[in-house]
Parts: structure tokens; C-alpha cells; sequence
């Protein structure tokens, strides 16, 4: 990456970093580790191996145990690099060139630091821990060949390194998943699923015929025909909710962005989501 364009992320990153979004970032991950941190209510999606049954009978109320994780845990991002990411004038891998700075400028804010791997179908790649823009100059420079776009996201390649515990961000625009290598690795880490996606992906709103494939059956939908579409938006936002209950069900968060999504507002909700 050219010297004025990490300039310009620089800047730019440290206008919008503030210390309300770094707090929330650093304080959101707390929840699975083995230090205890206090008391609170429970809420009814929290997990119930964690209720204090005891103090619940004093207080008359259902009171969780909170705990803190351990200090010493990684942040780090997995990345499934895959042709899919460069359909439609590569709106979605525009949006994760802009995801990976502000991960990587708020783990820096939060002194962590912050690292993973890059992984195709044939190939993962490390990227060493690192307080300087090193990960994200190497995340801006996807060089090597993606993944097909059918191909099954696994983090079977994590599962064989023997990592510490850690806070992984999974970054993808599938929802295809080896479920046997997320049940696992959900066990030991903190994982947290962001899928990329086009606005046109979920709306189709545009003009013309727009294909569809599913396995070897194409099908053709009117962009005009607002009925067509109209129930296109409604499966696809149900394949979404499908795909989130499914992750939570194995104990990951999840998000879900396009182009026009607010990465400031949907990273809150979600830090919000997981302090309860």
C-alpha cells in the first residue's frame, strides 16, 4: 500500500475512533472467561449454565455470574478470501478493506494486538501479531487466488494451530459452513461471524434480468417485477435469520453488512447485545 493512502487511513481512522467505540470494543468481549467480574440480571438469551442459583433464591430474581476474559486472550480475524468478493464492481470488498481498518484501528486503540489469517480453498496464510498497520497493509493486498465461490467455509486450518483462547472475527460472504469445525472451535474460542453482502444481493432493487443459480438450475427474476422481488428480499432475509439462529445455537455472534450498512452503529449494537 502506497505511503499517502496509509497516511490518509490514518487520519481518517483517528477522527472516528473515539473513545466511547474503543471502550465498548474492549469491554464487550467480556462474558466466557475464567475471572469473575460481578452480578447481573439474567436476560432471556443468555446462557443458562451461568445463573447463580443461590444469590437468585436471595435476591427473589434470576441473577447471572458474569465473568471477565482472560486478559491475556488474542484478538484476531480469520478471512475467507473467495471470488465472490469481487462481484458487482467489488462493492463487498470495498466494505472489507473498510471493516479490517476499523477492527484493526480499534484493537490498536484497545492495545491489542491484532492479527490472523487469510485462508482460500488451497491456501492460509499468517499474518504475525502486530500494534502497526503490518495486518492491515497485508489485508489491502489479497494477492493470492480466492476461493471458489461454492466452496465450503471451514476453520478446520485454526483448529490444527493450537491457539490460546481467543476473540476471532470470521469475515465472509458465505453461508455455507463445515458446522463440525465452527461447533468446535466455538468450544474453546469467542467467535464472532461477519457476513459481507451487497445491497443489491438483498434487496435486487436495479433494472433488467438478474440470474439466479441454485446447484445446476438457473432461474431468471424481472428486476421490475416488484412481486417477484418482493419475495426474493423476504426469503433472503429469512436465509439470513436461519443462518444467525444456527450460529447462535452453536454460541457465535453474528453480523450481517453491505455497502450501506453503518459500521459504527452495527458494531454498537452488537457490543451492547453481548455486555447484557
Amino acid at each position: 500500500m502506497p505511503a499517502e493512502n496509509n497516511r490518509n487511513i490514518q487520519i481518517h481512522s483517528s477522527k472516528i475512533m473515539n473513545s466511547l467505540f474503543v471502550w465498548n470494543f474492549k469491554a464487550s468481549f467480556a462474558g466466557k472467561g475464567i475471572e469473575f467480574q460481578d452480578f447481573r440480571e439474567y436476560h432471556p438469551d443468555d446462557d443458562a449454565k451461568y445463573i447463580d442459583w443461590a444469590r437468585s433464591m436471595q435476591e427473589g430474581t434470576t441473577i447471572m455470574r458474569r465473568y471477565r476474559e482472560d486478559k491475556n486472550a488474542h484478538i484476531l480475524c480469520f478471512v475467507d478470501h473467495r471470488e465472490s468478493l469481487y462481484f458487482q464492481d467489488g462493492v463487498k470488498i470495498e466494505l472489507f478493506h473498510r471493516l479490517t481498518e476499523l477492527l484493526y484501528n480499534a484493537s490498536r486503540a484497545s492495545q491489542e494486538a491484532f492479527w490472523g489469517y487469510i485462508s482460500s480453498q488451497e491456501w492460509v496464510r499468517y499474518i504475525v501479531p502486530c500494534k502497526t498497520p503490518v495486518w492491515l497493509h497485508a489485508c489491502q493486498d489479497l494477492s493470492t487466488s480466492p476461493s471458489s465461490v461454492d466452496s465450503v467455509l471451514s476453520l478446520e486450518s485454526l483448529l490444527s494451530k493450537n491457539l490460546k483462547k481467543s476473540v476471532i472475527f470470521v469475515i465472509s460472504d458465505s453461508m455455507t459452513l463445515d458446522e463440525w469445525s465452527f461447533k468446535t472451535a466455538a468450544k474453546k474460542h469467542d467467535i464472532i461471524f461477519i457476513h459481507l453482502s451487497s445491497y443489491f444481493e438483498d434487496t435486487l432493487q436495479g433494472e433488467g434480468l438478474y440470474s439466479i443459480y441454485s446447484g445446476n438450475l438457473k432461474r431468471s427474476i424481472d428486476l421490475q417485477d416488484n412481486k417477484k422481488k418482493k419475495l426474493y428480499q423476504q426469503k433472503r432475509k429469512q436465509q439470513k435469520e436461519d443462518f444467525s439462529y444456527k450460529l447462535k445455537w452453536y454460541g457465535i455472534d453474528s453480523m450481517f453488512l453491505n455497502e450501506r450498512s453503518s459500521l459504527f452503529e452495527s458494531f454498537l449494537t452488537l457490543m451492547k447485545t453481548r455486555s447484557r
